[in-house]
C-alpha cells in the first residue's frame, strides 16, 4: 500500500453520537490520568480497566481510540487500512512558527515511518546487519563491551546501573556496526533524549521540548550527514557502508540512509537499554525467579522474552487511520490515531495465564513488545542478544543484590517505560 498522505490538522474521531456521553468521554476520561505519578509508577492496573471495560477507548485530550486487548493490537498491526507515515500528523502539532524542516526529513524516510512498497525497499537494505545469522557473529562484540563495563565498575559500591552498563555498552555496540566513532556516545545519546522526548511527548512544556528536539536533531542530521559524506571511500563491511553502496546504486536516496541510521542509532539506545534495565528490576522485586533463574542460567533467553512482555520498553505505538472505518464501535475517519497499547497486550488475560506474574518458564504466543507483521522491529535480535550476554554476566552478582533508590523514578512519559536512574548494592 502506498503511503497516503493527510492535511495537517485533518485528524477526525468521531465517537458514535450513541455514545458520546458515556465511558469515551465521561467516567473513563475523569479516571484514567495517563501522566500521574500514579500510572508512570505502574501503569497495568490502568491498562487492565481498559481491557475490560472499553478494549477501544477515545481519549478526548488526545483524541486517540486507544486499542488495548492483544488479539486486536496484532488485527490493527496486519492491516492495511492502518498505516505509520503519521509525519504530518506530528509536525501539525509544533508551535506556531517552528522551522519543522530538520524534523520532518528525519521522520519522512525512517522505517518506522514508511508503508508498502518504499517500507519494503528500506527494509531489504538495511536488514541484513541484524538478521539471526548476523547477530550471531556479533557476539564477541557484545561480549567485549560488556567485560569493559563491568571491569570499570567498583562492585563493592553503589552502582549506577543505567549510566554505567546500559547506557554505554548498547550504544558501543551499534556504533561499531554502523562504523561510527564510539567516542560520540555522549553527543548522540543527547540528541537521541532531546528527540524522543519530543516524540514520546515528555511532560516538559511543547514549545521548550520542540526547541531541544530541532536543535539536538538538526546536530545529529549533520553529523551523520558527515559520517556519510567521509565513509563514502569506505568498503569495511560496517553498516554504514553498505548503505552508501546502495546509495550510490540509486537503490535509496541520501535522506534515507541519513534518516535510517539516525532511526538505527535512536532504537539501539533506547529499546536495549530499557530491556535491560526493566528486567533487572523485574528480577530484583521477584527473589523467587532470580532464584530459579540463578539455578537454571540455561533459562535466561527464555526469561529475556519475558522481560519484554513482562514490562515492555516501547509500551505504546501508534497507527494512522487512511479511510473511514469502525474500530471496534468507534466510527474513525482519515486522520484518526490509534494508540496500540503494546503492554497491555502483554498483560491481556485473554493470551496468556496469570499475566501479570514474572514467569520465566511461561509457555504462550509470542509478545507484542519489538511489534508483529511487516513494522516487526528490525533489530530485535540484537537487542535480544545484548540483553542475553548482559544477564548471562550479571546474574552471579545478582544474588544478594538490592535496589537502593525504591521507589524507582520512571521516564515520565507514557510510551516508554524506562528507570531513569537505577541504583544496585551488589552483595
Amino acid at each position: 500500500m502506498g503511503r497516503t498522505r493527510q492535511p495537517p490538522g485533518s485528524s477526525a474521531v468521531r465517537p458514535p453520537a450513541a455514545v458520546q456521553a458515556s465511558a469515551y468521554v465521561g467516567a473513563m476520561a475523569a479516571t484514567l490520568d495517563f501522566r500521574s505519578p500514579e500510572f508512570i509508577a505502574n501503569p497495568y492496573p490502568t491498562y487492565a480497566l481498559l481491557r475490560d471495560q472499553q478494549p477501544f477507548w477515545f481519549e478526548p485530550h488526545s483524541r486517540h481510540v486507544y486499542v488495548s486487548r492483544y488479539a486486536d493490537i496484532k488485527a490493527v498491526l496486519l492491516d492495511q487500512r492502518f498505516i505509520s507515515d503519521r509525519t504530518d500528523e506530528r509536525l501539525a502539532r509544533l508551535p506556531a512558527g517552528t522551522s519543522s524542516t530538520c524534523l520532518r526529513r528525519v521522520l519522512h524516510d525512517r522505517l518506522m515511518m514508511t508503508d508498502g512498497e518504499e517500507h519494503r525497499s528500506v527494509r531489504r537494505q538495511v536488514s541484513w546487519a541484524f538478521t539471526a545469522a548476523q547477530v550471531r557473529t556479533y557476539g564477541d562484540l557484545v561480549r567485549g563491551s560488556l567485560t569493559q563495563a563491568f571491569g570499570r565498575i567498583e562492585w563493592s559500591g553503589p552502582v549506577d546501573v543505567l549510566r554505567q552498563i546500559a547506557l554505554p555498552v548498547p550504544s558501543q555496540v551499534i556504533l561499531s556496526i554502523l562504523g561510527f566513532d564510539e567516542g560520540d556516545h555522549d553527543s548522540l545519546r543527547l540528541w537521541t533524549d532531546e528527540f524522543y522526548e519530543w516524540l514520546a511527548s515528555s511532560p516538559a512544556p511543547m514549545a521548550e521540548r520542540t526547541e531541544h528536539a530541532v536543535d539536538g536533531t538538526g546536530r545529529m542530521y549533520e553529523y551523520v550527514e558527515r559520517q556519510v559524506r567521509g565513509g563514502r571511500a569506505d568498503t569495511d563491511g560496517s553498516l554504514l557502508s553498505a548503505l552508501i553502496a546502495s546509495e550510490e546504486a540509486g537503490a535509496l536516496t541520501t535522506d534515507q540512509v541519513v534518516a535510517n541510521l539516525i532511526g538505527i542509532v535512536n532504537a539501539a539506545h533506547e529499546t536495549t537499554s530499557s530491556l535491560m534495565l526493566n528486567g533487572t528490576v523485574a528480577l530484583l522485586r521477584n527473589p523467587g525467579v532470580l532464584e530459579d533463574l540463578l539455578e537454571h542460567p540455561d533459562l535466561i533467553p527464555a526469561a529475556v522474552d519475558e522481560m519484554a512482555r513482562y514490562d515492555a520498553p516501547a509500551q505504546i505505538i501508534s497507527r494512522l487511520i487512511v479511510e473511514p472505518t469502525v474500530v471496534g464501535d468507534i466510527s474513525c475517519e482519515p486522520g484518526t490515531l490509534l494508540a496500540l497499547v503494546l503492554a497491555s497486550g502483554n498483560r491481556d488475560e485473554r493470551a496468556y495465564g496469570d499475566p501479570d506474574e514474572f514467569d520465566i518458564r511461561r509457555e504462550g504466543p509470542v509478545n507484542l513488545s519489538f511489534g508483529h507483521g511487516s513494522h516487526f522491529c528490525v533489530g530485535t535480535a540484537l537487542a535480544r542478544l545484548e540483553a542475553i550476554e548482559y544477564f548471562t554476566m550479571l546474574l552471579p552478582r545478582l544474588r544478594g543484590a538490592r535496589i537502593l533508590n525504591e521507589p524507582i523514578p520512571w521516564r515520565p512519559t507514557p510510551a516508554f517505560r524506562t528507570p531513569d536512574e537505577l541504583v544496585v548494592q551488589f552483595a
